[in-house]
């Protein structure tokens, strides 16, 4: 039976004079069964270059990637890419979040992107989230995380800096006015 965490966004709370790396993160959580958790942040674009990695320039596609579809995916292995597309084009190991969402990290969907083979709706994050299993159930019940309802446009559609309020809206309630000090009954 899927997880009830998967495809849903997290939203970190934010502590008191606290900064955080996931401050104002809205995470994807495509993984949550037996052996921990795994998401990816889509909301906090970084810029590249593909000479960066070695490869050969290509402005047209540099141009393209960092029109808000590269990702700072989170601080676990931030070099590997992963990316999160639709499934007109499914790739060997494509991990399915949904029926209609896929995270892929094999060589072919690069490639596919370098050769401007890609997906009609795609994301590459660098890195990810992770938890240990039962960790972030624990954060959830801490108060660190505002578990909201996933919409796959809001990944694609959405211009990252109103991503938030997106969400706020369709949650019904301004997710930066949530506090962590609360009681539990």
């Amino acid at each position: 039976m899927p997880s009830t965490l998967v495809n849903k966004y997290l939203y970190f709370i934010k502590k008191d004079n606290e900064d955080s790396y996931f401050s104002k993160s809205l995470i994807l959580i495509c993984k949550n069964d037996s052996s921990g958790s795994f998401g990816l942040i889509v909301n906090k674009p970084i810029k590249i270059s593909l000479n960066d990695f070695s490869l050969k320039s290509d402005e047209e596609l540099e141009i393209l990637l960092n029109d808000e579809r590269v990702f700072l995916g989170g601080p676990v292995s931030p070099f590997s890419p992963f990316i999160l597309h639709s499934l007109d084009k499914e790739y060997e190991e494509t991990t399915k979040i949904d029926r209609n969402l896929g995270l892929s990290s094999n060589t072919d969907v690069i490639q596919s992107i370098l050769k401007k083979e890609f997906p009609n709706k795609f994301i590459v994050a660098f890195g990810y989230t992770g938890w240990s299993k039962g960790q972030l159930e624990d954060e959830i019940k801490q108060g660190t995380w505002v578990v909201l309802p996933a919409k796959k446009d809001l990944i694609f559609s959405t211009p990252n800096n109103d991503k938030i309020n997106e969400i706020s809206k369709i949650s019904g309630f301004d997710i930066n006015l949530v506090s962590n000090n609360f009681g539990n009954a």
